[in-house]
């Protein structure tokens, strides 16, 4: 299901009858989902030298921008990183 598609699904403004219950269910699951990855998480150390990995997709390669500074959500899922929570120290 497209986003925009859900999103309008879950607008309590939106009326429309449905076959059956799965679009939304489809829609809820997304929407579970997009307000799951919102809330922070720590990252965690990947096996490589010093390098951090997301909690959610496991990739620790866009969780630092270009300058080499942090971001606050990864940039490969959208998952919200709590960096003051992170159980590994990051090396150089």
């Amino acid at each position: 299901m497209e986003i925009a598609r859900a999103w309008e699904i879950l607008d309590p403004e939106h009326r429309e009858p449905y076959e059956s219950l799965e679009p939304i269910n489809e829609a809820c699951r997304m929407g579970v989902e997009a307000l799951r990855r919102r809330v922070p998480e720590s990252p965690y150390p990947d096996g490589d030298a010093g390098v951090m990995a997301c909690p959610s997709c496991g990739s620790g390669e866009y969780l630092h921008n270009e300058d080499g500074n942090r971001c606050r959500f990864c940039g490969q899922c959208g998952q919200a990183i709590d960096w003051d929570g992170s159980t590994g120290e990051e090396t150089e």
